[in-house]
């Protein structure tokens, strides 16, 4: 689903493929913690969902990043001359007040697949991997095995998508996002939670704008953008807020 959140195609919902693909990881992650911890590991896993409380810079990140690598992109791609005329008013009606509850709705939509995503990917594997690799580490390998679990849906639908390559690559870098998000805000899974909704909800309402022609660019400023922002230092006990000089 990662190139359908890019090209802005919506999955079958409705399909018990879908439903069975987006709660996979949050399935795998419950069982992994019944069997390996019993009851006490599940409830563990359930109740970093109810951790909501962070700093309000995090909350704009995670439900503005989205949008701002996308306008980022496309300034790139004005620049380097690939001038897909969009025109002020195409991008400012997606803001006018009538149509607010689009972004409302399209959150609401995307809430319950993303959750079964992130329930297994950073309420599970994730603090698991940092038990035993740095941040980086431990995001560009749940990266390429989150971009692997995508493969399947790239099939299905990639044609009208983004190649695999490059959505591939988009896959790794966005997790290192996401566990910027996830450590800066004091391990909230609701925040990473609520960034993928953001991602998803992106695709779906900035798809009806004419986007640019090369992928590439907006798959490179995101790139960019998420390592330049992260600061990563390959060390296990760094706090994400003394390297990010903030304090939510």
């Amino acid at each position: 689903m990662a190139v359908q959140k890019l090209a802005g195609q919506p999955a079958p919902v409705g399909s018990p493929l879908n439903a069975l693909a987006v709660w996979a990881p949050a399935l795998a992650a419950i069982i992994v913690s019944l069997l390996t911890g019993g009851k006490p590991a599940v409830d563990t896993l359930f109740v970093q969902l109810k951790r909501w409380r962070a700093g309000l810079a995090w909350y704009l990140a995670a439900l503005l990043y989205p949008a701002a690598v996308w306008f980022i992109a496309y300034g790139i791609d004005r620049l380097l001359g690939n001038a897909y005329q969009v025109t002020f008013f195409a991008i400012s009606r997606m803001f006018r007040p009538e149509q607010a509850y689009m972004v409302v709705v399209a959150l609401v939509f995307v809430l319950p697949n993303t959750l079964g995503e992130e329930l297994g990917w950073r309420g599970f594997a994730l603090p698991e991997l940092l038990k035993r690799f740095g941040p980086l580490a431990a995001s560009l390998i749940l990266g390429v095995f989150w971009a692997a679990w995508h493969l399947p849906m790239w099939l299905m639908y990639g044609k009208s998508g983004l190649p695999l390559a490059v959505s591939f690559v988009w896959t790794v870098a966005i997790a290192v996002v996401f566990t910027w998000i996830y450590r800066g805000s004091g391990k909230r899974l609701p925040l990473a939670w609520l960034f993928h909704s953001s991602l998803t909800a992106t695709g779906y309402l900035l798809s009806s704008i004419p986007t640019f022609t090369d992928d590439v660019i907006h798959v490179a400023a995101a790139c960019i953008v998420g390592f330049l922002l992260v600061r990563y230092r390959d060390d296990r006990g760094q706090d994400t807020h003394s390297q990010l000089g903030v304090t939510p």
